[in-house]
């Protein structure tokens, strides 16, 4: 084929087994401690191209990030005047390591998340597809693989849809991780909010977990989960919305082999990125200001303590919604467009190199599979 998309993929999951599949090219199953042969290695590539393609995307991008993120998370805790105050502000007190402050975690944690948030993407786009093609007759995968189209309500829901499911998905799994991030990151500023050395104040992760889980207990690491599950819903539906939309437009406007040129890529991948975290930044400012508390020293407990809690957060929330919602946001701006533009271009172009490796018998598909206008159909 002469370009590959989101809209097509080798579709995993609903081939036969690996061993089936397989024989089909005469492949040797080995045992692990086996070098696996020429062939072989080629399978699994192909077979778990989502993986290989998002996963090591996903990591370059979080580390090329961290430094925008650690500003941005700053600026969403405490009053800064610009983003150069907040970022004077790190290397004053925390050096110049303190723009990759806690990511260790993020780089694991996003980099998993990220791919798993591509698979289940993938999967659900597929399903929502079959529904759509069931209810109305037409498939929004064969419509936005067919020449000359354009984006249309069909298609605008399909993607939107799985990128939702795929948000709801993953949010009990990363609240814990960016809770962590959000407090370890934070930890500096909110001890000097508190009168104590600021210098001293770094805090890894690991310790940040400890003591959070010994001072608030283990379900203190899902605060904001209710937040969180919203920003990502929303985001999810509109990043992979944008993104599929501006991949089809850029092909038909501007012909088929220009939907994965360099400059093609990079674009819709800032716009979907942008366009998502506009959407959702009040949220996630919500989020943040409510997880950055979990290291704050805890005040001893009285018989209002539950009242005084809730009307604490929600005086939080409502300031936050009132004030400052908008505070980094040029730091979201800029960190988001440089992650999608390394992201997308990675992934896509990963795809490519992966698509076009042959078996020896010079076939490049999986076996059983043809791709047809961004379906993959077992062969008869």
């Amino acid at each position: 084929m002469s370009h590959v998309s989101k809209q097509n993929h080798s579709n995993a999951q609903d081939e036969p087994s690996a061993y089936a599949s397989a024989q089909k090219h005469n492949f040797s199953m080995h045992r692990p401690s086996t070098i696996m042969d020429h062939d072989t290695q080629v399978y699994y590539f192909k077979y778990f191209r989502q993986f290989w393609a998002s996963g090591p995307a996903a990591a370059v991008a979080v580390v090329a990030g961290s430094p925008f993120e650690n500003v941005k998370t700053r600026m969403q805790s405490k009053h800064f005047s610009s983003a150069f105050s907040a970022a004077r502000f790190i290397y004053q007190y925390e050096g110049i390591r303190g723009f990759w402050a806690s990511t260790l975690t993020p780089l694991w944690s996003l980099t998993f998340s990220r791919t798993l948030g591509f698979i289940v993407y993938r999967k659900a786009k597929y399903e929502v597809d079959r529904v759509i093609e069931r209810v109305t007759g037409d498939s929004p995968l064969e419509w936005v693989n067919t020449a000359g189209t354009y984006p249309n309500l069909s298609t605008l829901l399909c993607f939107s849809t799985a990128g939702m499911i795929s948000g709801a998905v993953l949010t009990p799994l990363l609240t814990p991780f960016e809770a962590l991030k959000n407090a370890s990151q934070t930890a500096v500023l909110m001890s000097s909010n508190h009168g104590k050395n600021s210098k001293n104040s770094r805090i890894n992760t690991y310790a940040a977990a400890k003591t959070i889980i010994k001072q608030r207990g283990v379900l203190s690491l899902w605060r904001g989960v209710h937040l969180h599950l919203a920003r990502d819903v929303i985001g999810g539906g509109v990043y992979f919305g944008v993104y599929e939309s501006c991949k089809q437009a850029l092909g038909s406007h501007y012909g088929d082999e220009m939907k994965n040129t360099r400059w093609a890529i990079p674009l819709a991948g800032a716009i979907c990125g942008i366009s998502s975290w506009i959407v959702t930044y009040p949220i996630d400012t919500m989020k943040t200001r409510q997880q950055n508390q979990l290291l704050s020293p805890m005040q001893a407990p009285s018989q209002s303590a539950s009242k005084e809690a809730t009307a604490a957060l929600k005086g939080a929330a409502y300031k936050a919604s009132k004030q400052g919602r908008w505070r980094g946001i040029e730091m979201v701006i800029v960190r988001t467009a440089i992650q999608n533009m390394i992201q997308m271009s990675a992934f896509e172009q990963v795809k490519v190199w992966i698509d076009n490796a042959k078996f020896k018998d010079g076939t490049s598909t999986l076996p059983d599979f043809e791709r047809t206008k961004g379906r993959d159909r077992r062969r008869v």
